[in-house]
């Protein structure tokens, strides 16, 4: 019987492993992506079959499901702030560009499209916006606007309204304007960066909390059957779900504390 529930845990654990996880857009709708729907209960079953296999008794399977049904979205939580993060880089390349260019002569419209094609995947979306608004015949701000609208992001929000207000200056401003701009917000996110490297630690130390308990939990009623059956007991059961509130209480307020808030939107 348990050999049988490893194998269906390591095939679970195949599956979720094999199946993409979803974007990094919009992770907290209401509305959950099938996607992750099946990553999550994948990876739960996974979890609870390793623990049946090890031994543990209901209420501990059942943790163990919970929080392995919980991984995949933490999983593309991360990798929504690794994108979030990636992009924002981009910004200070696209500032030095653009200054450039402007600097040889260009026109601000013509320099903001090709600093933004040569400016990575998620800035290249503006330069298709500007050419659509070109060939549409839109105003240069209203497709800075409309840009704003869609990607609903603090820091393009800055940059593009100073970029739409930059175009109704004109004149030897411009330079000055995004000269500013660029020193904001490389200063900004070089702040960000050193302050998400020194709460690295605290995450950590909130993933441990998370795991050791657990991991300690299973090796103890695989290996002791006296504490196994405690463990089934109504007042080990009554432990065990204790046990998971406070890990799982503690770990939301350890990664909260550690979170870095997000920029405010200013320019909506």
């Amino acid at each position: 019987m348990r050999g049988l529930a490893v194998l269906l845990g390591a095939a679970s654990a195949g599956i979720a492993a094999g199946l993409p996880l979803p974007g990094p857009k919009r992770l907290s709708s209401p509305h959950l992506r099938p996607a992750l729907l099946a990553l999550a209960a994948a990876a739960g079953a996974g979890a609870a079959l390793v623990a049946v296999a090890l031994g543990g008794n209901p209420a501990a399977v059942a943790a163990f499901g919970a929080m392995g049904a919980g991984a995949p979205a933490l999983a593309a939580g991360a990798r929504a702030r690794r994108e979030a993060e990636r992009a924002a880089a981009r910004w200070p390349d696209f500032l030095a560009a653009l200054r450039g260019r402007l600097s040889a002569g260009e026109a601000l419209p013509d320099a903001t499209a090709a600093a933004a094609a040569a400016a990575g995947e998620h800035l290249a979306g503006l330069a298709r916006h500007l050419e659509a608004g070109r060939a549409a015949g839109r105003p240069f701000a209203t497709t800075l606007a409309a840009v704003r609208a869609e990607w609903a992001d603090p820091l393009a929000d800055r940059v593009l309204t100073t970029l739409a207000a930059a175009a109704g200056i004109g004149g030897e401003r411009v330079g000055l304007v995004l000269s500013g701009l660029a020193g904001s917000v490389a200063d900004e996110l070089r702040l960000r960066r050193a302050h998400q490297a020194a709460l690295t630690e605290q995450r950590l130390t909130a993933g441990v909390a998370l795991g050791a308990p657990w991991a300690l939990l299973l090796l103890t009623t695989a290996t002791n059957p006296q504490a196994a059956a405690a463990y089934a007991a109504r007042t080990g059961t009554v432990v065990v779900l204790a046990g998971l509130a406070a890990t799982t209480a503690g770990f939301w307020l350890s990664r909260r504390a550690a979170r870095l808030s997000d920029m405010p939107r200013v320019f909506t």
